[in-house]
């Protein structure tokens, strides 16, 4: 594959080494929680205040108060 472009391999290839991981999605009142390892990754959302809540920070554990 030749790869013509002004971008640094290692910025497009740069993942490489780590194995793919298909992410897991969940629905809330208001929005959708994307999880990584059981914990908030982030907010799909369009109500600004449920960016407030505690429980959809990242790195949160979800399902928890």
């Amino acid at each position: 594959m030749i790869l013509h472009s002004i971008i640094s391999p290692l910025d497009i290839f740069c993942n490489m080494d780590e194995q793919f991981r298909i992410p897991e999605y969940r629905t809330v009142k208001g929005g959708i929680v994307e999880l990584e390892d059981g914990q908030v990754k982030r907010l799909i959302s369009t109500d600004p205040k449920l960016y407030l809540e505690s429980r959809y920070q990242p790195r949160h554990i979800f399902g928890e108060q």
